[in-house]
């Protein structure tokens, strides 16, 4: 663009014009100037269209876009130029000015009409739009074998399509398959995954389809649910040879661990490996490092994928937990904590090396929770997070806030320590720095690291400096205050005067009206005095006392009682606040007769503070004070101010406020009718307790709520339970921090069926009879497997190897347990899988994967898992679902039974006993001759321990054997025969009898398949 003298001396002129008007007339003899060369009928080059389009596009940034209303044809002729250039500044073109022209969009469809609107509709319309114009053009550019035209479509999908995920939902902009342009989307999705997944694409090349991918991911989620094979396919990203690939995939992956968060722990053993190689041992291209740090983007890009897994839910639970994580991935995790944590706290040289250290430790701190850290781990964080808070940069101060608040906000179990009450001064320190969100930041951690030791402390301190903080966060101090005295209050009397300390210090509104402590909060304090009969009479007495002596607020952080004459109260001057004047209404009106009889209190001084605030409270108010003044009537009927009452509510039906208005009359009505006032105490009757539990309160509570709510329902299953940590009288309200209980979720889906790989079952019934052989083969890849067993407990040992080494000498990478799928119940599963050992994902000849499996009772076949395994060999991506058998026969240990009479009475135990529910048979042909020995040798090898067997030559055969199952639940006896019933022995009969209820059946039929050839 440099080259193009005419734009430049444009862009010269106009930063010369010495007013508006030399301005104007500059740009209207240009745009003369190319209007008339796009209206000749000469035909312009490609370097005059780019100038022109050049300044106009120059002209729409100045902000004159309402002068543009031509051009639309060279722009469109740009686009499909052959020239790279041309083509280049037509995608600008459109970008830069798609949101303000329609024209443009019509002139790509080959309407030229200049008289049309300038704005879309909505946010749907402009996509629309936009496609329906581009699809033929980003098709073809798609499918282009230049690279850098690829690369142009691909920017303009990311950038233009691009939409925050909560704008899709609320601007309905997700595509279904009902909408008409569906198969173009589809068209335009399925050729960018192409370039996502294909071997063959340079990494350049791959980052940024991954990037389109993704927005075209958010606005037609349904597509990658259809298509089953692609998330498996796009997640193996993740292990990509080169980090700008991954590092554009990350966003991708997270979406699509939304859509199946089944897969999370698949990919999390290779993100472990990954930081442990780069953090831990430093094993990184030096391209990537910066100054000291190796890929500190990386790492934080991987770290915080990691912490998203560990908040998504599956089924209304979470997706992930330290439980379901094998020791080595949760090893390696645990390690680069340590290491972000140490990193840290060395001596760090350069600003840009501290700020990639500081960057890694904040998000390493936001994951030591989730993965069970050790309480000297969490220790240690808070110790480098807070040296960091005496840091002189504000980001580094902000940040380093922000990675306290998700440590502390997810410490909340009790087995963790984290800021203690001699580290407050710190933080307190920061509510007076000189950076509002510093100030802000300083407040959430305080409201974060409350618990029962502290609380005291940070409530008073807020307190203290609530007159004097910055007034845009003094509703943010005032919500706070009210949650922490309500959720810690062991004191019911502490809890009322710290709410009413509140209350007299906050002043009414600021200068343009806002008001400093919103209704919530006074609202808050009603509903829980109501809310507990111990609290009324307690309230009315300190309110009184309060307002009596509206100057007396604080000795130390406590309202001065009456009687403590001896104090020397700090002075607090102003008038009595307009929510405390609320609260007095209220409570005065309900409560005032319990304390009457006080000498302090009598009712006429009660009235008198109601009477005197009234003309100075606002309209809301004074409608308030008009129905306590009405009730305080009804109690006391008799007392000398009544005459007074009926005077005002007289005067008040002249009042100009209608709601006071329509209240005068109504109360003057009810004071006039009868002089029993039986009608007019049946009309006004006392407030009864509220119902509701939800408080308003947690709603007001800015960007710390943010942070809790996502994680509210993992950490409840992370820490086992939410520590309640509200005691004393103040809970008969229900518990109101967490409000109303959630409704059960609904069942889950049944599971898709699942595809098994070819010649699956050679390898599953191997492992029915046999506890080692060769669990799968193909051209690529063998898997072999050893079984054993320790009572319940069967452990699988596979080793993968390599067979394209021999062939093609080809590495065998992006090796992935992508799930382990279990067939058996979710509620009370039949056993339960874990992962030991996950595979390498890099296999150059062979690799372990161990799996345990705790069994918990009798198995069926079809509760058998599957596993699914995903990789990738010579660039082809391979995915293998195999089915592998548990055998509950497995977990068979032999007994010591003596002789055959002690099998024989044991058999007829078990038959009184159980009778048919006992005992199974069944018969199988073997195929083959059978021997005595033989049988003995099998049931040996099967564990069993052999009673008698009959001698080599007799015929039939008879063999008998017992031994004890094992299972988590229960142990149970096993006794079996087998015996020939034809004279060839080549078939058998086979009795068992067990202990456990239904077992006999289930081993019956493992035996028939072990002797079948």
């Amino acid at each position: 663009m440099s080259s193009m003298k005419g734009l430049n001396q444009f862009i010269v002129d106009l930063r010369q014009a010495k007013d508006s008007d030399e301005e104007a007339r500059r740009i209207n003899l240009e745009l003369n100037n190319i209007r008339t060369k796009f209206n000749s009928s000469s035909n312009l080059n490609g370097y005059q269209k780019k100038k022109y389009v050049c300044k106009l596009m120059y002209l729409y940034l100045m902000g004159y876009s309402l002068l543009i209303n031509f051009g639309y044809k060279e722009t469109v002729e740009l686009i499909h130029s052959s020239t790279f250039s041309e083509k280049q500044l037509g995608y600008y073109a459109v970008g830069l000015t798609n949101d303000v022209n329609p024209g443009l969009m019509m002139a790509l469809q080959g309407n030229h009409n200049t008289k049309i609107p300038f704005k879309y509709k909505s946010a749907t319309d402009r996509l629309n739009n936009l496609f329906q114009v581009m699809y033929p053009v980003l098709l073809a550019d798609l499918r282009s074998t230049n690279e850098d035209v690829n690369i142009l479509a691909f920017q303009f999908i990311a950038s233009l399509f691009n939409y925050d995920i909560t704008a899709i939902k609320s601007d309905g902009l997700e595509l279904s398959d009902s909408v008409s342009t569906s198969n173009k989307w589809e068209e335009i999705v399925d050729t960018i995954y192409s370039f996502c997944t294909s071997p063959v694409q340079p990494a350049k090349i791959k980052q940024k389809a991954v990037a389109a991918l993704y927005t075209l991911a958010k606005l037609h989620s349904n597509i990658f649910v259809i298509n089953t094979t692609w998330i498996p396919r796009l997640i193996s990203l993740i292990d990509h040879e080169d980090f700008s690939v991954v590092l554009a995939s990350i966003p991708l992956i997270r979406f699509l661990m939304e859509l199946k968060p089944e897969y999370i722990k698949s990919i999390l053993p290779s993100v472990a490996a990954k930081l442990n190689s780069i953090l831990v041992d430093r094993k990184c291209l030096p391209e990537y490092f910066y100054y000291d740090t190796p890929a500190p983007w990386f790492v934080v890009g991987l770290q915080l994928l990691v912490e998203s897994f560990f908040l998504y839910l599956e089924r209304e639970a979470p997706a992930l937990l330290t439980s379901n994580i094998d020791a080595t991935t949760l090893s390696n995790l645990r390690l680069v904590v340590v290491h972000s944590i140490q990193n840290s706290s060395k001596p760090i040289k350069g600003l840009p090396n501290r700020n990639s250290q500081s960057a890694i430790l904040f998000q390493a701190v936001s994951l030591a929770v989730f993965l069970d850290a050790s309480p000297e781990a969490i220790s240690g964080a808070i110790d480098a997070l807070l040296l960091l808070l005496q840091s002189n940069e504000t980001n580094t101060r902000y940040l380093s806030l922000d990675a306290l608040i998700k440590l502390t906000a997810r410490s909340a179990s009790s087995k963790y320590q984290t800021i203690d009450v001699d580290q407050l001064p710190l933080i307190f320190a920061l509510l007076t720095d000189r950076d509002i969100s510093i100030k802000r930041k300083a407040l959430d951690l305080l409201y974060t690291v409350s618990n029962n030791r502290n609380y005291y402390t940070i409530v008073n301190k807020l307190l203290e400096i609530f007159p004097n903080i910055d007034f845009h966060l003094r509703a943010d101090v005032a919500i706070k205050v009210a949650i922490l005295s309500e959720k810690f209050a062991s004191d019911s009397h502490w809890y009322v005067t710290t709410m009413l300390k509140l209350l007299s210090i906050g002043s009414n509104s600021s200068s343009n009206g806002a008001t400093i402590i919103s209704n919530e909060v006074w609202e808050r304090i009603i509903q829980i005095i109501v809310n507990n009969e111990n609290l009324h009479a307690m309230s009315a007495k300190l309110i009184v006392q309060l307002i009596v002596n509206p100057n007396i607020v604080y000795n130390k952080g406590e309202i001065l009682d009456s009687k403590n004459e001896s104090s020397q109260p700090i002075r607090n001057p102003g008038i009595i606040s307009e929510n405390l004047i609320r609260v007095a209404a209220f409570v005065l009106g309900e409560y005032g007769h319990l304390i009457a009889d006080d000498q302090e209190t009598p009712i006429a001084l009660q009235f008198q503070i109601l009477y005197n605030n009234y003309l100075n409270a606002p309209l809301s108010t004074r409608a308030m004070i008009l129905t306590s003044i009405m009730k305080i009537l009804l109690k006391f009927p008799d007392e000398d101010f009544v005459p007074d009452i009926v005077d005002l509510f007289e005067i008040e039906q002249s009042s100009v406020d209608l709601e006071i208005q329509t209240r005068a009359h109504e109360y003057l009505k009810l004071a006039t009718y009868m002089a029993d006032y039986i009608f007019a105490n049946e009309v006004i009757r006392p407030l009864p307790p509220f119902e509701s539990l939800d408080n308003a309160l947690m709603d007001r509570l800015g960007s710390v709520r943010g942070i809790l709510g996502k994680q509210n329902k993992v950490l409840d299953l992370l820490n086992n339970k939410i520590s309640n940590h509200s005691t004393g009288s103040l809970v008969d309200i229900g518990n109101p921090i967490k409000g109303k209980k959630s409704s059960p979720p609904p069942p889950p889906p049944p599971p898709p069926h699942t595809i098994l790989s070819p010649n699956w079952l050679a390898g599953y019934s191997r492992m029915r009879k046999y506890d080692a052989g060769i669990f799968y083969e193909s051209q690529l890849i063998k898997i072999t497997y050893r079984i054993q067993a320790e009572e319940s407990v069967l452990r699988i040992k596979f080793i993968i190897f390599n067979n394209s080494k021999k062939t093609a000498n080809t590495d065998i990478t992006g090796l992935t347990i992508l799930q382990l799928e279990s067939k058996t119940g979710t509620e009370d599963p039949s056993y339960v899988l874990s992962i030991d050992k996950p595979p390498e994902s890099i296999v150059p000849e062979k690799t372990t994967m161990e799996l345990s499996i705790k069994v918990r009772r009798a198995i069926e076949s079809k509760e058998d898992p599957i596993i699914h395994l995903t990789f990738t060999c010579g660039g082809s991506f391979n995915q293998l679902n195999l089915k592998f058998p548990i055998v509950f026969l497995k977990t068979l240990s032999p007994t010591a039974m003596g002789n055959v009479e002690d099998f024989r009475r044991r058999w007829n135990q078990i038959g009184e006993l159980l009778g048919d529910n006992g005992g199974a048979v069944k018969t199988v042909s073997t195929g083959a001759v059978n021997t005595s020995s033989g049988l003995v040798r099998l049931l040996t090898r099967l564990r069993f321990s052999v009673v008698h067997a009959t001698p080599e030559t007799t015929i039939p055969i008879l063999v008998m054997g017992a031994g004890i199952l094992h299972s988590s639940e229960n142990n149970c006896g096993l006794l079996v025969t087998l015996r020939s019933i034809d004279s060839g022995a080549q078939n058998l009969e086979i009795h068992c009898r067990s202990t456990g209820e239904g077992v006999a059946p289930l081993i019956a039929e493992t035996l028939v398949d072990i002797l079948k050839d």
